[in-house]
């Protein structure tokens, strides 16, 4: 998506909530990714890891038996899958609720029909032109990491021909998930996850944000409509018309345009002057 600041950068709630969201989560995984290392390093180290982990169990108090390294680490990041799907899902369904105050008209699932394949043939008009338009290295990553999160969350293994299957398509893209993403991330089987598949999924799905506030956003006129009719709760808990509130700066032109600039970012992202203008002029039109 391009960042110019000349330019509209309209983003839905949804993808605000999502990128804030992963943010934290980002910021959990990390330090968790931090206490793997340290505690496998330190274990590395050690002539007799039995007696270093039921020394480690006795400080905290933590019955540990016995561990695999490798099935240990490789839980732990499927597990960060697992919870970053749960996130994109929740954006969809967040996007598409926000995306009915825009368009009404939205068609349900049909049967076979994923959550992402449904949000882009109803803002697309077709799978084929939802693929195009975030690009199929996105939108097979994301249904990978999808056969991914199914496999470790129900311990199935019916998706292993299409989980390999994906994965070897994937792989093919590497070269573009790290010009695209600017890092090393690359796509492991399933077994052999690890951090930088969170990396990648956690783009992925920010990427797939961006491309639909970049396509999706409404014309002014809807932007208008939609603002005329957004209230704001007062101290007293009294509900009043965000712009009718505005109303009294109307007699100084600069400083209403900007307050009504500034109650548009808040609910749109940033808006340029010229979209700005548009849609205060769809304002006056519609409150007139």
């Amino acid at each position: 998506m391009n960042r110019d600041y000349t330019k509209t950068k309209f983003s839905f709630h949804s993808f605000r909530n999502i990128k804030k969201g992963l943010g934290e989560f980002d910021a959990v995984v990390e330090c968790n990714e931090l206490a793997i290392r340290e505690f496998t390093s330190n274990l590395s180290k050690t002539p007799d890891k039995e007696t270093y982990i039921q020394a480690l169990a006795e400080k905290h108090s933590v019955r540990v038996d016995t561990v695999s390294l490798k099935l240990f680490e490789s839980r732990i990041r499927q597990f960060y899958i697992m919870s970053v799907m749960q996130k994109a899902e929740q954006f969809f369904d967040e996007f598409k609720k926000e995306y009915k105050d825009y368009n009404p008209i939205w068609v349900d699932k049909k049967d076979g029909e994923t959550d992402l394949d449904n949000l882009l043939i109803n803002t697309f008009s077709s799978l084929k032109n939802g693929i195009k338009e975030i690009k199929e290295e996105v939108y097979f990553g994301y249904e990978y990491y999808r056969f991914v999160r199914n496999r470790f969350a129900h311990f199935e293994e019916k998706d292993n021909k299409k989980l390999k299957s994906y994965l070897q398509k994937v792989k093919n893209y590497q070269v573009f998930y790290n010009n695209t993403f600017h890092s090393n991330s690359k796509p492991n089987e399933y077994k052999e996850i690890d951090f930088n598949d969170f990396l990648l999924i956690t783009n992925i799905i920010k990427n797939i944000g961006y491309t639909l506030c970049e396509k999706c956003k409404p014309d002014n006129q809807i932007l208008a409509e939609i603002i005329s009719k957004k209230e704001i709760t007062t101290k007293t808990n009294k509900k009043i018309n965000s712009v009718k509130s505005l109303s009294k700066l109307k007699n100084n032109s600069e400083r209403y345009s900007n307050a009504i600039e500034n109650l548009l970012n808040s609910h749109f992202g940033r808006i340029n002057e010229n979209d700005r203008n548009e849609i205060i002029m769809n304002l006056n039109r519609i409150l007139a």
